[in-house]
């Protein structure tokens, strides 16, 4: 069972992780039969194997993930606001992201959906 602390953590971890372009310590986040949606809409990736090949997609773009506002958690779901920069052709691209957890009993991400889409993204 999870608390806000872990919850906290895990996020401040994927950030970390993200940020360095650690993509094997982001999966590990994941439980073995986690579901993902990047963006939300965009179709669920299933298993930890999907889930590898979508990070591992990013690449090395000099991703910097940093979160944005405080983690809510409730009842082993936890929501957070973060922002995406990465160097573009015209600037910076910003992608400012509300993720959404749902952990499992061993604080692993069973579940996760990112809610971004155009509006949200703007080269700086």
């Amino acid at each position: 069972m999870s608390d806000y602390e872990t919850a906290v953590q895990i996020v401040d971890s994927y950030m970390t992780a993200m940020s360095s372009a650690d993509y094997a310590a982001v999966v590990d986040l994941y439980a073995d039969n986690a579901t993902l949606e990047d963006p939300v809409g965009s179709g669920v990736k299933s298993g930890k194997a999907a889930i590898s090949e979508f990070y591992h997609g990013i690449g090395e773009a000099g991703l910097r993930c940093t979160r944005s506002g405080p983690v809510r958690y409730a009842n082993q779901e936890l929501v957070f606001p973060f922002v995406c920069e990465m160097p573009s052709p015209d600037g910076t691209l910003k992608i400012e992201i509300i993720d959404h957890f749902v952990l499992d009993d061993d604080n692993k991400v069973a579940a996760m959906r990112a809610f971004w889409g155009p509006d949200n993204t703007s080269v700086v």
